[in-house]
């Protein structure tokens, strides 16, 4: 993008209208003002301005008069553009060019749009607009059009890290290297949050950088915590887990950045495992996550991962954000639809399962997509409360499998896959269900083998006659 600028200036090919665009804090007005102190710097036209002559000083000070800096947040009526736009056609009074740099563009009405086209498409030749925007999509395209877009990135943690530390070494300041990095984290890309940050670190600690009172200021954790919360809840260590919530409750840290902390830690486990790497989106200790992506399968990452993302969105309507957080939590403890207790493999066109000394019925199941199953009712009794029956597995059609559904003791997942399943034969031995396609977040290898295995769990003493052993084929989508 500078290497453009720079170019366009260096060969006299200068558009009348550019557009600067990027997130909060990143340098897009100080880069429309650098732009113009290259297009009125008193040594000349060129891509490095002196930045110490009269023209620069004044425009670094605020004070050039041939620069125009418009709020459009605080002029957003046609006639604020009106007036603005009144003394275009005047020379400029002191520079070469006369610049209007309007900031926070998005801001005008429609009408101060329509105003400014006709100025913005042809102005005379002493005259630039700077454009700057966080928002490009709320511009008219008949803007956009006109103006040569540039889009400026967030900056990486290590680049605002290293202009702190330089700020804070100009200053004589002592800090700490962790406490600069957990500023340069949440700041999130923008130099100007990073600044503020840093005052506000300055006053807390009473002229000095420290992490456990930048921490504590802050309201974060340090990640190793994050990464025993996910332990704790791979383990199923519910006391562990409990206590972990009290503690973070008692600690009154942003459930915000810990969500977010969730989700970078799950991001790097699901890029170890798949792309072998160390992607760096989070201060994790890398040796914690290559165990935990030893530990977890892909699917319970990507399934956390989705209960992550889940409460994120929930933060605006829960009644406090602890609330969104705790039911995350909540819901990766009682739900392990995707867990599976074999080596996980990310496709499976078969899996042939022997099961010993049973002759039963083997149960197929298929997606279906065209009707939904037919969901059996169940009582207001827990699966843990049903008592143990004998099914005649020779003896089930459609009709009673939503009464033998009830009769079956399933739980979690299991329950809701049974629930939408919907019988389609029972012949040569073979059951072949089909499954409502609201249920495919429900389908895994592992609930599929606890459906058959509770069936023939409870199976009646006639299908167990034969020690024969049965190959059971399962599709890899259902």
């Amino acid at each position: 993008m500078v290497q453009a600028l720079v170019n366009g200036i260096e060969n006299d090919r200068l558009h009348h209208a550019f557009l600067f665009t990027g997130t909060r804090g990143v340098g897009k007005t100080t880069l429309a003002r650098v732009l113009a102190k290259s297009l009125n710097c008193l040594e000349g036209v060129s891509g490095n301005p002196c930045g110490k002559c009269q023209h620069c000083e004044e425009i670094k000070q605020g004070d050039f008069i041939d620069l125009i800096e418009v709020d459009a947040a605080s002029r957003t009526g046609v006639d604020d553009t009106r007036s603005l736009l009144e003394n275009v056609q005047y020379a400029p009074n002191k520079g070469t060019y006369k610049i209007y740099l309007i900031d926070e563009v998005h801001m005008f009405s429609k009408s101060s749009f329509n105003a400014l086209l006709k100025t913005l498409e042809e102005p005379p030749e002493h005259v630039k607009f700077l454009l700057a925007t966080t928002e490009p999509d709320k511009l008219p395209v008949t803007v956009l059009s006109r103006c040569l877009q540039f889009n400026l990135k967030r900056l990486t943690q290590k680049q605002i890290g290293d202009h702190l530390i330089k700020l804070l070494e100009l200053e004589s300041i002592t800090y700490d290297d962790k406490a600069i990095q957990l500023i340069a984290r949440v700041a999130d890309g923008s130099m100007r949050d990073a600044l503020s940050l840093l005052d506000q670190s300055l006053a807390f600690g009473a002229g000095q950088i420290k992490f456990d009172e930048i921490r504590a200021m802050l309201g974060t954790v340090e990640q190793s915590h994050v990464e025993e919360l996910l332990t704790m809840v791979h383990e199923n260590n519910v006391a562990a887990v409990v206590e972990k919530l009290e503690w973070f409750h008692d600690m009154s840290i942003d459930y915000d950045q810990l969500l977010d902390d969730l989700c970078h830690l799950l991001h790097e486990i699901a890029a170890i495992q798949s792309l072998g790497k160390v992607i760096g989106s989070g201060d994790f200790d890398v040796a914690s996550m290559k165990t935990l992506s030893q530990s977890l399968s892909p699917e319970q990452v990507q399934w956390f991962y989705q209960l992550t993302v889940v409460a994120i969105e929930q933060l605006q309507f829960t009644p406090n954000k602890k609330v969104s957080f705790e039911m995350a939590i909540i819901r990766m403890l009682d739900f392990d639809l995707l867990e599976n207790s074999g080596s996980a493999q990310k496709k499976t066109t078969q899996s042939e399962i022997v099961e010993p000394s049973v002759n039963a019925a083997s149960i197929e199941v298929h997606k279906r997509a065209s009707q939904p199953a037919q969901t059996p009712t169940s009582d207001n009794k827990s699966p843990d409360e049903l008592p143990t029956v004998n099914l005649d597995l020779s003896a089930l059609t459609a009709d009673n499998w939503p009464e033998v559904f009830q009769q079956v003791q399933l739980k979690g997942g299991e329950r809701e896959l049974a629930r939408h399943m919907a019988l389609l034969e029972n012949k040569n031995n073979v059951i072949t269900f089909a499954v409502d396609d609201s249920a495919e977040l429900f389908l895994s290898n592992k609930s599929k083998d606890i459906i058959r295995e509770k069936l023939l769990a409870g199976s009646t003493k006639g299908d167990r006659k034969s020690t024969r052993r049965t190959p059971v084929t399962w599709p890899s989508r259902m």
